[in-house]
Order: C-alpha cells, then sequence, then structure tokens
C-alpha cells in the first residue's frame, strides 16, 4: 500500500516578508517622485527657453523688417568719376550711383579737357536737390578716392562738393569716411 504522507499545517511567517516588499514600494515611490520632479523641472527650463526663443525671433523679425526699410532713413549715394578704359584723361566721366531707385539718375555731361564746370555744377545741384527733397534722411557720400582710374584734380573738386553739402546740411549728410568721427 501506498504509504500516504500527512501534510501538516505549516505556518509561514509573511511578516518579515512584508517589511521587505513595503521598503521596495517606498523605495520605488521615492524614486518615481525623484524622477517627476526631474521632469518638471524639464519642462519648465524648456518653457523658459521656448519664451527667450520666441523673444530673440521677435527681436530678429524686428531687425529684418528695419534693415528691409532702411531706405526709409538712410540714402547711399555713391559718385564714381573715372576716364575711359582706353586711358584717354582728356575725357572723364562722372556717375552717381543712389541707393533710392525711386530718384531719378542724374545726367551729368561729361568732363573733357579743362571744361569740367558744368559737369561739377550739375553734380551739385542733383546732390543738392536730393538732399533738399529728402531731409528727413541721412544721406551718406562716398567717392572713388585714392583710385587709379580718377584724376587729382576730379578728385580734390568733387571732395570739395561734398565738404561743401555737409557743411550746408549738417548732421543729415555725411560721408563714408567721416562716418565715426
Amino acid at each position: 500500500m501506498k504509504k500516504r504522507r500527512k501534510i501538516s499545517n505549516i505556518i509561514i511567517d509573511l511578516t518579515s516578508l512584508l517589511d521587505v516588499v513595503f521598503i521596495v514600494l517606498l523605495v520605488l515611490v521615492c524614486l518615481l517622485q525623484e524622477y517627476k520632479d526631474k521632469e518638471n523641472k524639464i519642462v519648465a527650463d524648456s518653457a523658459a527657453e521656448q519664451s527667450n526663443l520666441e523673444a530673440q525671433r521677435e527681436l530678429y523679425n524686428s531687425q529684418l523688417e528695419g534693415i528691409e526699410n532702411i531706405s526709409d532713413y538712410v540714402t547711399l549715394i555713391s559718385i564714381n568719376a573715372s576716364f575711359d578704359a582706353e586711358g584717354d584723361v582728356t575725357t572723364r566721366k562722372i556717375r552717381v550711383m543712389n541707393s533710392d531707385r525711386s530718384y531719378p539718375e542724374p545726367d551729368i555731361p561729361e568732363l573733357r579737357g579743362m571744361s569740367v564746370d558744368e559737369g561739377y555744377s550739375r553734380l551739385t545741384e542733383y546732390l543738392t536737390e536730393y538732399i533738399s527733397y529728402n531731409s528727413d534722411k541721412t544721406i551718406v557720400l562716398s567717392l572713388n578716392e585714392d583710385d587709379k582710374d580718377i584724376l587729382y584734380r576730379d578728385e580734390k573738386e568733387i571732395k570739395k562738393i561734398m565738404d561743401n553739402i555737409c557743411a550746408q546740411y549738417g548732421e543729415t549728410v555725411k560721408q563714408r569716411d567721416m562716418i565715426g568721427e
């Protein structure tokens, strides 16, 4: 016959096991709280950074608008007096480039030999007329000084015209080489 074993009631004491489970549970809750705090800090930092980036973008857009509309406040006028490419120093041409595209280009006669009065006077009229018409803008004048294609006498005369205009109109007209002085 088979022997039957008698199963006895074994009592297992789970008290110590419950203590371990609760300690593990407490550690997990603390770790979860710590991770949640880190996550909240990261979210707050991200929100602050996004706010900072938005402010920077608004400043950038403001600068961009200012640059795009700079012609409403500043006009650059470049004057180039040079002789022909073939090296004929008796015939010189004064070219004026104005950054204000709405204003027509000047018709300045060529400088031939010593007959230069008409060309210089037409340049003076153009500059005076433009500056008077745009008195609310800052105007920056530049000349191709120290260029090998400009005669010394033309450079000096045009520089004198520019100096007179700057003295006449004061703070609204500047010469490129005088900016910052």
